[in-house]
């Protein structure tokens, strides 16, 4: 596929705007899968009419749709905010307005749910991006022969938890892939720890973000095995044993 002339087509703004067919909506969300470009084409569109949509929006006042319901019960009079003279209104003429303000909040719930559907389309194309460096980042540390990984498995305290260690035995850095850990209490946080001849070295306190899944620790000059255990908020000089979550041996 010319993913340039693709984009070119049309085929990114039929597709946002709703007026693609279904084959071509089918096969566009398919190279949105399989070419970055495209995606990422795709968002840019769609930030470009939020942006369109953020600076022309119009948001009725949040008493004018009472007002005209309340001036439409009572008859039909109309009273002026300044101190003009009452007049009246033919009851058609209400309505008409009416229907226009309805029509109104209807396109602004409308635009809302495209604002709406905008920011997820933006957090998913991040947590795309931060998937993609993760994948890469991952791969570059498994291709480097120098590098021992640790597959911390659950303990009896946390079955369900896993996450692992990079170790590069030369430069001595250290990443940890948080796997499955579940979020701590606000006072809380996670303290990684090296094994190494049976005492345990501190490699810092982290917490649980999903924009962060990959963390660079401190660096382990020597290490047989890794733990991680859950200490009270800014870590602990020694682990605590009863909340070891997760442990493996290099």
């Amino acid at each position: 596929m010319n993913i340039p002339e693709y984009i070119s087509s049309g085929i990114v703004e039929s597709y946002v705007l709703g007026l693609a067919s279904d084959e071509e909506r089918r096969e566009f969300e398919k190279s949105c899968d399989q070419y970055p470009e495209v995606f990422a084409a795709r968002i840019a569109f769609e930030l470009e009419l939020e942006k369109q949509a953020m600076e022309n929006g119009i948001t009725p006042s949040a008493g004018l749709k009472d007002k005209i319901f309340n001036e439409i019960n009572s008859g039909g009079k109309i009273v002026s905010i300044s101190a003009a003279p009452v007049r009246k209104i033919n009851r058609w003429k209400i309505t008409a307005i009416a229907a226009i303000l309805l029509l109104a909040g209807s396109l602004y719930w409308v635009q809302s749910l495209i604002i709406d559907n905008f920011r997820i389309s933006k957090e998913n194309y991040r947590a795309k991006n931060n998937m993609r460096e993760l994948l890469v980042k991952i791969g570059e540390l498994q291709q480097k022969p120098n590098v021992k990984m640790a597959s911390m498995k659950g303990m009896e305290i946390s079955p369900a938890s896993y996450a692992t260690v990079y170790w590069d035995t030369i430069s001595h850095d250290v990443y940890l892939l948080v796997n499955n850990l579940p979020v701590p209490a606000s006072d809380k946080q996670y303290q990684l720890w090296a094994l190494l001849n049976g005492k345990p070295v501190d490699l810092g306190v982290f917490d649980i973000k999903k924009e962060r899944l990959l963390i660079q620790a401190k660096n382990a000059q020597g290490a047989e095995a890794f733990a991680i255990t859950l200490e009270n908020k800014g870590g602990s000089p020694t682990p605590t044993m009863e909340k070891i979550y997760v442990m493996g041996k290099l």
